[in-house]
């Protein structure tokens, strides 16, 4: 197996048959990442408009980690891999790529989460539309390879440390 890809498949022990987890440690120097954001919360700290942020969830194109709205009244609540989606979603959308690849690389990254897939020293996301319909492939590396194989498609890459970094920074200029 290759380890500088990481896969979204759950490891199950042979023994006892359980879901082995990935260990939650904080970043050096950074702050925990536990807390619930509602779309507004969303909306402020990332200066999109709430109508859009709850667009994206209704539509399920963004999916709520800690909390999913069931009834009126009821609140979304994000987490902080979330805010991180909803960043991502934006910075691609106003790039021009369609909503439903954007949907299908943020889902990608938030089967581990994006806090989980630095933690375990993985930073690029790798999105190859060869296959557009089926929503292409999504590839998550340590390092992006020196050279692309077939180089024919289109290819997208994204650094996810530069998406954090880009969050916390807007977080703490907008207080969130």
């Amino acid at each position: 197996m290759n380890r500088d890809v990481l896969t979204t498949h759950l490891h199950k022990h042979h023994k006892h048959d359980s879901i082995e987890k990935l260990a939650i440690k904080p970043f050096k120097g950074g702050s925990a990442t536990t807390s619930a954001y509602s779309t507004l919360d969303v909306s402020r700290i990332l200066g999109i408009e709430k109508s859009r942020v709850r667009n994206w969830i209704v539509k399920g194109l963004i999916i709520p980690s800690w909390h999913i709205a069931m009834a009126r009244g009821d609140k979304n609540l994000l987490t902080y891999d979330d805010l991180c989606s909803v960043y991502l979603f934006q910075q691609l959308l106003s790039k021009g790529l369609p909503r439903t690849p954007i949907a299908f690389i943020v889902s990608e990254i938030a089967k581990t989460g994006l806090t989980n897939i630095l933690r375990s020293d993985f930073r690029y996301v790798i999105w190859n539309a060869k296959n557009p319909k089926e929503g292409g492939m999504v590839a998550i590396v340590r390092r992006i390879p020196n050279s692309m194989i077939d180089a024919s498609s289109q290819m997208l890459v994204v650094d996810l440390l530069e998406v954090k970094n880009e969050v916390d920074r807007t977080r703490e200029k907008r207080g969130g």
